[in-house]
C-alpha cells in the first residue's frame, strides 16, 4: 500500500473484510481513501477514512492474554463497557460495528468507531498538563460512580445482564472489590510461577485490612485513564472517553488512585472526589499499591510470555511510567517489594 497508506497500516485481507461487513450492515463506505496507524498496543488501533465515513478501526490478534481480560472477547468486552459508560453520561465514540475477520493464520478481532476529532492528535501531552488532565478525569469518574451499586441484580434489572447468562460469562470482569483483584492476580502469579508477585499480594492484602466498601457499590472502572484517552477539541473541552478494553465492574478507587499518579499532588483528586460527592474513601495508599501491583504484574507477564518463546501483544510499558511514574518503584516506596538498595 503506498500514498496515503502508511506503512505501518492494516493489510488488505483485514480492510476488505470489514469493508464487505460495513456493506452487509448498508453501510455505504464508498471508497478507501486513507489507513494509518494511531497506536501499534494489542493488534493496533487505525485511522480508516472512506469517501462517505472517517472512523477508527481497533484491532484485536487471538493469541495470548493478561490477567485481567482474554482477547478473545475484546469486542465485546469494549462494546459493552462503552454501553455502561454512555448510561453514566460519559461521552464516547459512536460504535458503529464490531465483529471478527478469518485471515489464514489467524482471527482477528475488530471494532469501528466513528472518528472523534482529536484521536489522531500527537500533542495531547500539551493539551493537557496535569492541572487539566485531574479536572477532567474527576468529571468523568463523578460520572462513572453515579451509576452505581452495579451487581449482578441491577445489571439484571437494567437488562445489562441477558436472562439465563451468569456473571460468569459478562463480557466485562465482575471485580467488585479489591479482594477480587488481588485474587485474580495471585491465580495468574501461581500459574507462571513467580513467588514474588505472590508475596507482592500478600503485602498488599495487608494494607487492605481496614478498607471499607464505598457506599456506592461497584461501578465501571475504565482501568486505564490517562491524558492520552481524554481526547479534546481547541478549546480544551471533553470531546470522548476512549480506549474501553481494560474495563471492568469494579471499585472506582482503582481509577481514582490512577488519577491521582497522574497528577503532582497524590491528595488533590483524591480530596476533591470525596467532597464533591461526599463518598467516603478512605486511605488512598492501600489502592495505589493495587494499582502498581495491577501494573507490574504486566510487566511479569510480558518477560513470561517471552520466556516461553510467544508473542507478546503488548510490549511498550514506557508510556504507562512517563505518565504514572514505575511501577516497581513505587512497589518499592510503598513496601510491598523488596528494595534491593537494602
Amino acid at each position: 500500500m503506498g500514498g496515503l497508506f502508511s506503512s505501518s497500516a492494516l493489510d488488505k485481507a483485514t480492510l476488505d473484510q470489514v469493508q464487505s461487513q460495513l456493506t452487509d450492515k448498508g453501510i455505504d463506505t464508498g471508497k478507501l481513501l486513507e489507513c494509518s496507524l494511531i497506536d501499534n498496543e494489542r493488534g493496533g488501533t487505525f485511522y480508516v477514512k472512506y469517501e462517505h465515513l472517517e472512523s477508527v478501526m481497533r484491532v484485536w490478534d487471538k493469541h495470548c492474554s493478561w490477567w485481567w481480560f482474554e482477547f478473545e472477547r475484546q469486542g465485546e468486552r469494549e462494546l459493552t463497557a462503552i454501553d455502561l459508560a454512555q448510561k453514566a453520561g460519559v461521552a464516547c465514540p459512536e460504535v458503529i460495528l464490531t465483529g471478527k475477520v478469518n485471515l489464514a493464520d489467524k482471527n482477528r478481532h475488530f471494532m469501528v468507531t466513528k472518528f472523534v476529532p482529536g484521536a489522531r492528535d500527537d500533542e495531547w501531552e500539551e493539551k493537557q498538563p496535569p492541572q487539566r488532565f485531574g479536572r477532567l478525569a474527576l468529571s468523568v469518574l463523578k460520572k462513572l460512580s453515579s451509576f452505581s451499586n452495579l451487581t449482578p441484580e441491577r445489571l439484571a434489572a437494567e437488562g445489562i445482564l441477558k436472562p439465563n447468562v451468569s456473571i460468569d460469562d459478562f463480557p466485562l470482569p465482575y471485580m467488585p472489590d479489591h479482594d477480587a483483584v488481588l485474587n485474580s492476580i495471585s491465580r495468574t502469579a501461581a500459574e507462571i510461577g513467580d513467588p514474588q508477585i505472590s508475596s507482592a499480594v500478600d503485602k498488599v492484602k495487608e494494607k487492605f485490612e481496614d478498607v471499607q466498601p464505598l457506599s456506592c457499590g461497584p461501578c465501571l472502572v475504565h482501568s486505564d485513564l490517562h491524558p492520552g484517552n481524554l481526547l479534546l477539541d481547541n478549546e480544551f473541552q471533553l470531546l470522548s472517553v476512549v480506549d474501553w478494553e481494560e474495563a471492568a465492574i469494579s471499585d472506582i478507587r482503582i481509577d481514582l488512585a490512577q488519577a491521582c499518579l497522574a497528577c503532582p499532588n497524590r491528595e488533590i483528586i483524591w480530596a476533591m472526589f470525596q467532597e464533591d460527592t461526599g463518598i467516603e474513601l478512605g486511605d488512598k495508599t492501600p489502592w495505589l499499591a493495587l494499582v502498581a501491583l495491577m501494573r507490574f504484574m504486566v510487566s511479569v507477564q510480558v518477560e513470561w510470555y517471552e520466556s516461553q518463546g510467544k508473542e507478546v501483544p503488548d510490549k511498550n510499558l514506557s508510556g504507562w511510567e512517563s505518565l504514572f511514574g514505575d511501577a516497581e518503584e513505587l512497589l518499592i516506596e510503598l513496601d510491598v517489594l523488596p528494595n534491593p538498595q537494602s
